[in-house]
């Protein structure tokens, strides 16, 4: 009886083991091809390369008048108080002594506005934080604003209307997640200082 009961004990046992080992290759299994499915899917860029921007895609959604429809530029919402001139090194002059009082009030009443550099020898006025950059070998080219306070959905909007893009497109321009850094695609610094340097 002993003997017995010591056997059915160790039969049980081993059943556990065997029903563990079961479970846990079972589970092991199913993460695995779970993990294969997931590393199947696109990627939002491979999304967009593959099929946002095909060729073919284009082409019938244009038939069918499936692609989103972009509406016309904004007229800037802000004119330009001051005709600036530059340098060749990319420095614009501050408004003269006459306008000083005139150019403050308007800077105060914008919603937005650009720092110009600091830290410049006995006291010099700065540069205005607006860069080309070129990546990809030189084959992608973008314009960098930097220092931006004030609300920033108000600047996105005027600077949209300045550089004619579509009022309701997000392609090609893009905020950094600081909020105080918007960059654009394309060599637009002169238009993007211009537009600044003229608002003061």
């Amino acid at each position: 009886l002993v003997t017995s009961v010591r056997m059915l004990s160790v039969s049980a046992t081993t059943t556990s083991k065997t029903l563990s080992k079961l479970l846990a290759t079972t589970a092991q299994q199913k993460c695995t091809s779970n993990i294969t499915q997931l590393r199947l899917k696109h990627s939002k860029r491979q999304v967009k390369r593959l099929f946002k921007k095909n060729p073919a895609y284009l082409r019938v959604a244009g038939r069918n008048d499936a692609l989103p429809k972009l509406l016309p530029p904004d007229e800037p919402q802000f004119q330009p108080v001051y005709e600036p001139k530059f340098l060749v090194n990319g420095w614009s002059a501050p408004p003269p002594p006459s306008q000083y009082e005139q150019i403050e009030a308007f800077k105060k009443s914008l919603p937005f506005g650009v720092q110009r550099t600091g830290g410049k020898p006995n006291g010099a006025i700065g540069f205005l934080p607006v860069y080309s950059d070129s990546r990809i070998g030189g084959k992608k080219n973008t314009t960098i604003i930097r220092r931006i306070t004030g609300d920033k959905d108000a600047f996105v909007k005027e600077l949209k209307a300045v550089l004619k893009m579509p009022s309701n497109s997000t392609e090609g321009l893009r905020v950094r997640a600081s909020g105080m850094t918007i960059e654009v695609n394309g060599n637009r610094v002169r238009e993007v200082k211009t537009w600044l340097a003229s608002l003061g």
